[in-house]
């Protein structure tokens, strides 16, 4: 449980320090939007959000394509590095940090996001201090390449959590979205798990340019 506290504070540290003054609630009830989306054999497509991502685990991972808005993120897809064929993000597994896993979400719209070529770093840096401020270790920052746009990542070290400890972060950003592809791991596991999402950031693709 100590893991969703500290990811929950992640998130409201970045929301303030973006400027999300409110939040908006989110009702489980509400029948879901449609959006196009599709996974075909290693591909993912988002058309309503203008990404890719390609070279997506065929195996032993469990993928489930997602629309869950909490604030001004949206969780679009998860992936858990296990056999599991029941596996949801509600189960036990993943609270208690046992499975690495992986969240792809889109940040915004924002109308503050600036549109620039450095914004994906000047962005980080922003969340990297907020993290420092509230204990978290920065282990690596660096600039990180996908297919048709560059972007930024981060690797993490969370205190205070009895299995989870080690977090990757990578950051895109276009106009007034963001694409944030984050995996989650003990740190026993996160080497190997770290190779697939490592391939999925370099494949990552924006489309409708």
């Amino acid at each position: 449980m100590r893991t969703f506290i500290t990811i929950a504070l992640i998130f409201v540290v970045i929301f303030g320090v973006m400027g999300c003054e409110e939040e908006s609630p989110t009702d489980n009830n509400k029948e879901p939007v449609k959006i196009e989306t599709s996974i075909s054999g290693t591909d993912y497509l988002n058309v309503e959000h203008g990404f890719r991502l390609s070279n997506l685990p065929i195996s032993n991972w469990v993928i489930e394509m997602r629309q869950y808005r909490e604030g001004i993120i949206e969780d679009v897809l998860l992936m858990a590095f296990t056999t599991e064929d029941k596996f949801v993000l509600d189960t036990n597994q993943l609270e208690d940090g046992l499975i690495p896993y992986a969240e792809v979400s889109v940040y915004g719209p924002d109308p503050d996001l600036p549109s620039k070529p450095d914004v994906a770093k000047e962005v980080m840096n922003i969340w990297i201090s907020a993290w420092e401020q509230i204990g978290i270790t920065v282990i690596s920052r660096n600039p990180v390449a996908g297919i048709n746009t560059t972007g930024y990542e981060a690797i993490l070290f969370l205190p205070g959590t009895e299995t989870v400890g080690l977090v990757k972060w990578a950051f895109f950003a276009k106009h007034d979205k963001g694409y944030i592809i984050s995996l989650w791991a003990p740190e026993d596991k996160y080497s190997d798990s770290v190779v697939y999402i490592d391939s999925i950031i370099a494949n990552f693709e924006l489309v409708g340019l």
